[in-house]
């Protein structure tokens, strides 16, 4: 029987080199609107490690013959008694060049020559806004190789302001907005090209349950938000200070609450600019509802093809009348025989797990960061 992950490993300029047969081990998590990741262990005496071992050696990983992630190796971690020993890859998700591509003010303009617009402010519905980004900066600019983007169904609801950049990296600026508009991102190598699309997410069509069979057991956390209004100052000092504000009146609907916050734009007036980071800081506030579950191993809740992905909200009834619809975050995929993977979803927001916990306050404060030092 063919193992149900397919390996291939290629070299830095997409071509095909060799397939990986049963790894000693392998976990992949894949991220809807994020970076996946995936771990590939093999004995120091696999005939394929030099492959491996190569500068720009990528992997392509089919799981069930559904594309999984393809990816670049950007790290390798070793160990021997001098008889025997083994590998560790680390894979990282081509989605990870939308960290890679900056957004220019004037992206048709030399380096020297930006200073004809303060912001690019990208606008339309979500479809339009990443692959028009991604076009001007990433192929028509920067020229990755072999980078191009699938043509636009305008897909996901129009983005309030739009998206403005100004040398920022694109995941940036681009998510949560892109996630809220309703759509995914993905970036693959298709043949020795790689392919900007995205995807619409999907309410799974039926509920979660123990009671059905699907669950052994659940648990989940509920976070109230921190804010509902948020007050943006923008330039100028003392009395010359401009401010906007924006509510979501929704928020305080639902939770019969005012609660403001305050966020700094003095680098910029731009009414949109304003706006566009006033609405980050109320996702930043936003309700954090999670769902950890403990999966029955067969049923109808299956991941690959026919079955659930990552950004799909997914319908789970805790019992006595509680339901909850969140969405799929990340899924962790564990090699366990060539015929056998164990299988986690993450839905929601857990805020009981502090590995995830920590990746993103490090991440949102890589982000703020760079945000400064574009000032």
């Amino acid at each position: 029987m063919v193992s149900i992950f397919r390996i291939a490993v290629y070299d830095k300029d997409r071509l095909f080199r060799c397939q990986i047969g049963n790894p000693s081990a392998l976990s992949a998590t894949v991220r809807h609107n994020l970076v996946s990741t995936l771990n590939i262990t093999v004995p120091l005496a696999h005939e394929r490690l030099p492959e491996l071992m190569t500068d720009g050696a990528r992997l392509k990983v089919k799981f069930k013959g559904r594309h999984l992630i393809s990816g670049p190796i950007v790290s390798e971690a070793g160990e021997t008694d001098g008889v025997s020993g083994q590998v560790t890859f680390t894979v990282e998700d081509d989605f990870r060049i939308l960290r890679d591509i900056l957004g220019w003010q004037v992206p048709g303009s030399p380096i020297s020559n930006q200073s004809a617009a303060e912001y690019r402010t990208y606008t339309g519905d979500a479809e339009t806004i990443i692959k028009t980004a991604v076009a001007e900066n990433g192929i028509t600019r920067l020229a990755i190789p072999g980078l191009s983007v699938a043509p636009n169904l305008h897909r996901g609801g129009v983005v309030p302001g739009g998206v403005p950049l100004r040398m920022h990296p694109l995941a940036d600026k681009m998510f949560p907005a892109m996630d809220e508009a309703g759509i995914g991102v993905t970036v693959r190598q298709i043949g020795s090209g790689l392919v900007l699309d995205v995807y619409e997410p999907q309410l799974y069509p039926r509920k979660l349950s123990v009671k059905g069979r699907t669950l052994k057991k659940a648990s989940w956390t509920k976070t109230r938000p921190e804010s509902s209004r948020v007050v943006i100052g923008g330039q100028g000092e003392g009395t010359e200070r401009n401010f906007r504000q924006v509510i979501d009146g929704a928020r305080e609907s639902q939770y019969g609450m005012r609660a403001e916050a305050f966020r700094d734009a003095r680098d910029n007036d731009a009414s949109d600019v304003m706006d566009d980071r006033g609405r980050e800081t109320l996702s930043e506030t936003a309700a954090k509802n999670g769902i950890s579950l403990d999966l029955v191993g067969t049923g109808i809740f299956q991941y690959g093809p026919g079955g659930f992905r990552e950004g799909d909200r997914v319908p789970v009834n805790l019992g006595h009348g509680v339901l909850m619809t969140e969405t799929i975050r990340e899924v962790t995929l564990n090699w366990v025989s060539k015929d056998y993977a164990s299988i986690q979803p993450s839905i929601g927001e857990i805020s009981t797990q502090p590995a995830r916990i920590i990746a993103q306050r490090l991440a949102a404060l890589a982000k703020g960061v760079r945000n400064q030092e574009l000032i």
